[in-house]
């Protein structure tokens, strides 16, 4: 692996650990007890499993944290598997400045404006 690849997957683990500690930091100072039942759910899961529970969990403030976990762990695979740095939907390679600006970044410059004039 080289140092550039190692370096952003130390990026990635740390936001990981980041989102992870705000999560339960949001569920556990929520006088919700459904909240709190969550917590404890999250607990006994593995990380990767998180953004599969928090899915049915969207509420405004759990929604953002949620999908850049998800994002965040899917770069992670990624990289596991051989795949990271290819877009999601043209499977081009993601420039280097794009993904050093955000390691988790899924889609090529062109297919992200893409996808933004599309929805505008």
């Amino acid at each position: 692996m080289s140092i550039r690849l190692n370096h952003l997957r130390t990026r990635l683990l740390e936001e990981q650990l980041q989102l992870q500690t705000q999560i339960m930091h949001f569920l556990n100072n929520q006088q919700n007890p459904d909240y709190q039942q969550l917590s404890l759910k999250l607990q006994q899961l593995p990380l990767p499993r998180w953004p599969e529970l928090l899915l049915h969990w969207h509420t405004p403030d759990l929604k953002p944290l949620s999908l850049r976990l998800e994002a965040v762990q899917a770069a992670l695979s990624q990289m596991e598997i051989g795949l990271y740095g290819i877009c999601s939907d043209c499977e081009s390679r993601i420039d280097a400045q794009r993904l050093e600006q955000d390691p988790a970044e899924q889609r090529c410059f062109r297919c992200t404006n893409h996808k933004t004039q599309i929805t505008s």
